[in-house]
């Protein structure tokens, strides 16, 4: 299975980036997203279910807004929305959110050691909360592009517009006021207007949760600087045709990935190997 990585939203990914990467790409749906795509894949070991997902997003994007430190935010936002849930009667879902904020080990988890299913659980369930908070960050950075895109045809049609009247100056058909808007109209159209802030996504963050909720998929990245660090690190590297199209590709475990300098005892799920490839970034400049 090929996942993009670490963007999820495909109208990110330049249409020359796409071409390169294998056909049966797919883009991790972290549970917000619209379950009918055919181009994303939801989280297989995702904690939280759709509706839990997308009320935890809202009430931490509105929290975040009063809110400054990033710590204290996770936490209440959970407890705010435990609390929430506890009206609906839904007692399991309670309980997994509770379980969320306090890092317990899920007791009622069905086939699992409780004493070994806990911290994983726990990152399970910060993974996908990080990963829903990247998914909000990816659909701000398209509503600027929007904004971006809108901008430029308004710069170009005012363009446009001083062309004209440049016209109508030559043939002798406006007065002094005239003159003085096309002045200004010259100076605006020469403007650009904010370019939008290119995605820079942390990719080191989102490996865990990309690993957690997705294990065993073979991850596909366009962003050089991914293939730069991870060699500078001496992570292993595979033959690049074992994926289509890849310019290198990187098999080791999790935690030479994500540049430590041993496998923490408190997250042995890191010592699975994960295959990341990475492509050419033709394309990405735009």
């Amino acid at each position: 299975m090929y996942l993009c990585f670490p963007l999820m939203h495909p109208d990110l990914l330049p249409e020359a980036v796409r071409a390169a990467l294998p056909d049966s790409l797919r883009f991790l749906d972290p549970g917000v997203g619209d379950p009918r795509s055919t181009a994303h894949l939801p989280p297989e070991a995702a904690p939280f279910d759709r509706r839990t997902a997308r009320a935890l997003l809202a009430d931490t994007l509105r929290y975040g807004e009063s809110v400054a430190n990033p710590r204290d935010l996770m936490a209440r936002s959970l407890a705010q929305q435990a609390q929430a849930l506890a009206g609906e009667g839904s007692g399991a879902v309670q309980r997994e959110v509770e379980h969320s904020l306090s890092g317990a080990p899920d007791v009622t988890a069905a086939g699992m050691d409780s004493g070994e299913a806990g911290p994983a659980q726990a990152a399970q369930r910060q993974g996908q909360m990080l990963l829903l908070l990247a998914w909000s960050l990816e659909e701000r950075m398209l509503e600027l592009r929007d904004i971006d895109a809108g901008l430029r045809q308004s710069w170009a049609r005012l363009n446009a517009s001083v062309t004209q009247g440049d016209a109508e100056v030559e043939a002798g058909a406006a007065d002094d006021a005239d003159q003085e808007a096309l002045a200004l109209g010259r100076e605006l159209s020469g403007m650009r207007p904010l370019e939008a802030s290119r995605f820079a996504a942390p990719w080191r963050t989102l490996l865990e949760p990309f690993l957690l909720l997705v294990p065993g998929a073979t991850l596909c990245a366009a962003l050089p600087e991914i293939a730069a660090t991870l060699a500078d690190a001496g992570v292993a590297e595979a033959r690049a045709d074992l994926v289509p199209g890849a310019e290198r590709v990187f098999l080791d475990a999790a935690w030479k990935l994500l540049g430590l300098a041993h496998l923490p005892e408190s997250r042995p799920w890191l010592s699975a190997e994960i295959t990341l490839a990475v492509f050419p970034p033709a394309g990405m400049e735009g």
